[in-house]
């Protein structure tokens, strides 16, 4: 007895049964997973960027606070202000009072920029006490009458400020402010920045910001978002914001211990200093939390705790479940049917066209055979594709003869092209040669410009200051007029001493322009007096950027192109000026800067070093800082130009140029031959 044979229909449509239950399980619970993994993980991406913005806003906002602090503490009418006080007579008192009334515009026009504010005082550095109170209550500004201002001396604020150095700035803890060491209601979480006022190098004001936290730090904001709770506690681990219990919050202020720790035990690690940021998930309570510490001064933080529930996603992948399951059965049933009768209709004509094969088979091709299949399908295409190959086969000798005959004219028709190509190279070459000509020029102007730039913002820093005792001289001047003690000795001693002031002006002037006028020939030149004078057209706008200029200069004489040699220290002045600009931006706005310039002679030859704090030249691109149009700065920053102007600036004079990188930073070595004058 033959065994019953099955048919390939009922084969395909069981096979395909069994892979659609399996797939499409397998593909639902693969999408469950994934579903999930994506959910929590995108959900942690977003607590984690929450939380980087708000402790970047935090940092923006006690940076914008101490930047606030320091343009005041530098305030010339503040600086004058303190150092008219106290008045003793007439005439001063009168100057105290005008100065007094031109600090009390300025430091209201701050409060009145800054929301945050609502207290901004100015104490005496020597006893403690307030000069100027300005306080903003009910969105109004006023300035205390005098028999309200305080003694603050015994405030441990006032003794820590008093430490400070010269750019430091005190951050205080924050608390509930308070009058008359009285917490004052409404609560008003407060953070004090304190900076001394130094006038000729003495400590002679403190001034004093009082922020509020609730704006300073957004609090407001923080309680309308629904999705995301935060959480924060200072140092000490006490609330200061708790989005689902405020009456937690400043605790300690009233004896109570509300502690984040105490909620969110996960989080001591961070409070005894061995991470800096935690993420957990807490599948009891269905939530993703993350934590990170914030410094607001150096050894003052704050613990930021976000927290975004995994609820919601619970629910839905518990109703996705229940449908899927019901969805793989209805799936499955109705694939085993519709395969069961699509195969068996499929492979009819698939008998047919295995005969057809055969015969192609057989005849080895040479027989042209009609296909008649009409299924509209890839077995239509096969069949067709068979009825194609037979024509192909008869027809590939006579297309390869043409394809030959074809690729021997292109071959010719290419010969001919390439030797007229040939004839225009030259001339294209130094068409082209000519136009990076021209760019040099352009780039090597525009790098001069730029150098020009550098130049009259120095003369810009130099100027200030004569301008400046030129205004107060004249006020002077007219005071004298009005008090009827302008005489002849006066105005000629006023005469002769502003005189003296607009030569120095004038002197810069001149110095200014012969620094550009281009040299013709060599001649001799002093190598300190020259640097020296690129130094003294650049010091006040070294200065103003906190960059200090440390020589070493011994006199040395060489031959050469003066002002270009100028030119070329100006070039590496700015480059270092540059990088360090760069470090502060990047680490710490208070870093000071340092640039030293030293020379020697030995063996004849003269040795100059030029060396900074910026944080040197990286490895990979020291080889090729002299090379034309290279430049590490962003662009529209640098031209590439400017080392390479030095390069060649020095190599004119016969000498070299080489760079290192020290512990601190970079330091460029210029060799030049020493003049003795025979």
């Amino acid at each position: 007895m033959k065994n019953k044979k099955i048919s390939i229909s009922l084969k395909i449509a069981l096979i395909v049964m069994f892979i659609s239950f399996f797939g499409i399980t397998t593909l639902g619970y693969i999408s469950y997973i994934q579903a999930k993994n994506i959910f929590i993980s995108y959900s942690t991406q977003i607590l984690s960027k929450n939380i980087s913005e708000y402790a970047n806003s935090i940092k923006e906002s006690i940076r914008k606070l101490k930047y606030n602090i320091t343009i005041l503490s530098h305030n010339p009418s503040i600086k004058d202000f303190i150092s008219k006080y106290p008045a003793n007579d007439k005439l001063t008192n009168k100057i105290f009072e005008e100065y007094k009334k031109d600090v009390s515009t300025i430091i209201s026009l701050m409060i009145k920029q800054n929301p945050e504010y609502f207290q901004i005082r100015i104490l005496d550095a020597k006893n403690g006490k307030e000069i100027i109170n300005i306080v903003k209550e009910n969105n109004k500004i006023k300035v205390l009458e005098k028999k309200a201002l305080q003694d603050k001396w015994m405030r441990p604020w006032v003794q820590n400020t008093l430490k400070l150095t010269k750019d430091k700035i005190y951050i205080s803890k924050i608390k509930l402010h308070r009058k008359s060491h009285t917490i004052e209601f409404p609560i008003k979480p407060t953070i004090k920045a304190t900076k001394l006022i130094f006038t000729k190098d003495k400590k002679t004001g403190i001034i004093v910001i009082n922020a509020d936290i609730k704006k300073l730090f957004h609090f407001n904001k923080l309680r309308e978002i629904k999705d995301t709770k935060t959480y924060i506690a200072n140092k000490e681990g006490y609330y200061i914001f708790n989005y689902n219990h405020p009456e937690k919050e400043f605790g300690f202020e009233f004896g109570k211990d509300f502690k984040i720790i105490y909620d969110f035990p996960l989080l001591k690690p961070i409070f005894e200093g061995k991470i800096e940021k935690i993420t957990f998930i807490d599948k009891k309570n269905n939530l993703i939390l993350e934590a990170q510490k914030v410094y607001i001064a150096p050894k003052r933080y704050l613990v930021i705790l976000k927290t975004i529930t995994t609820a919601i996603f619970e629910k839905k992948a518990n109703e996705y479940i229940e449908n899927l399951i019901i969805v793989i059965l209805i799936i499955t049933f109705i694939i085993t049917i519709l395969t069961t009768l699509l195969v068996s209709k499929i492979t009819e004509p698939i008998k047919k066209l295995t005969q057809i094969a055969d015969v192609i088979a057989k005849t080895k091709g040479e027989k042209h055979v009609k296909i008649n299949i009409k299924t509209n399908d890839e077995i239509e295409e096969l069949a067709k594709a068979f009825e194609i190959m037979l024509k192909a086969l008869t027809k590939s000798k006579k297309e390869i003869e043409q394809f030959a005959n074809k690729l021997e004219k292109e071959v010719e028709k290419k010969t001919k092209e390439l030797q007229e190509i040939n004839k225009n190279l030259q001339k294209i070459v130094n068409e082209k040669v000519n136009e990076l000509r021209e760019k040099d020029k352009a780039l090597v102007q525009q790098s001069k410009m730029a150098a020009m730039g550098e130049m009259i913002g120095a003369i810009a820093h130099q100027w200030r200051q004569p301008l400046n005792a030129l205004a107060i001289n004249i006020q002077f001047l007219e005071d004298l007029y009005d008090e009827g003690k302008l005489n002849k000795k006066t105005l000629e001693e006023f005469i002769e001493k502003n005189m003296q002031t607009i030569q120095f002006m004038s002197n810069t002037i001149d110095d200014f322009r012969n620094f550009f006028r281009k040299d013709k020939e060599k001649i001799e030149f002093n190598i300190k007096e020259a640097i020296e004078k690129t130094l003294n057209l650049q010091k006040a706008q070294l200065k103003n950027h906190n960059i200090e200029i440390i020589t070493d200069l011994k006199p040395a004489k060489t031959k050469g192109y003066k002002n270009e040699f100028m030119q070329a220290v100006l070039n590496l002045i700015s480059n270092a000026k540059d990088a360090i600009e760069e470090k502060r931006t990047k680490e710490n706005s208070d870093f000071r800067g340092e640039i030293k310039i030293s020379n020697k002679i030995k063996n004849g030859k003269i040795i100059i070093e030029i060396e900074d704090n910026g944080g040197g030249v990286p490895k990979e691109i020291k080889d090729r800082i002299f090379e034309p149009y290279f430049t590490t700065k962003k662009e529209g920053k640098g031209t590439g130009m400017g080392l390479y102007m030095v390069k060649e600036i020095v190599e004119r004079m016969d000498g070299s140029i080489e760079t290192s990188n020290t512990k601190k930073g970079a330091k460029f070595t210029i060799i030049l031959k020493e003049y003795s004058g025979s």
